[in-house]
């Protein structure tokens, strides 16, 4: 009696474990709600290309960080960089009349449509300022991944 009370205790384990592995297996397939940010606006991604009219490293208005007033065909855009320490630690610097290639998505916030920047590039130089994700990344964020995030860091390929 003893054993049969066991052994349905044991096999009850067993399928318990089983049915708990089954459930997060079916949870990782389930489409998981896409992060905020950048994820899943690959499509939306467009390109700014002009000439810097000013860039500012501290702007006094939200979004708050680094700013640079780009020239394109189309007008004047501010676009917001993030950290100026995380452009300063990756040797990138702005200038006025410095030509740039900026890609990334428009996006709507509290304080209306910002163009949130993903890649900036000038010259043979490349710069990612967001994740894939939409997260802005930093001097730290940049450690943690340990990936360079320059071509000029990186070497020639």
């Amino acid at each position: 009696m003893i054993r049969s009370i066991r052994r349905a205790a044991c096999l009850a384990g067993i399928l318990s474990l089983l049915c708990g592995a089954a459930g997060a297996q079916q949870l990782a397939q389930r489409p998981q709600a896409p992060p905020r940010g950048l994820a899943g606006n690959a499509a939306r991604e467009t390109v700014l290309e002009g000439q810097v009219l000013r860039y500012t490293a501290s702007a006094p208005t939200p979004p708050l960080g680094a700013h640079v007033v780009l020239q394109t065909p189309s007008g004047a855009v501010d676009v917001p960089l993030g950290a100026a320490s995380y452009l300063q630690a990756n040797h990138f610097s702005l200038a006025s009349g410095d030509v740039v290639r900026i890609v990334g998505v428009q996006s709507r916030t509290r304080q209306g449509s910002v163009f949130l920047a993903r890649v900036i590039q000038k010259g043979g130089q490349t710069l990612v300022l967001r994740t894939a994700q939409g997260a802005p990344l930093g001097p730290a964020g940049a450690r943690a991944l340990g990936a360079p995030k320059t071509q000029e860091q990186a070497g020639a390929r």
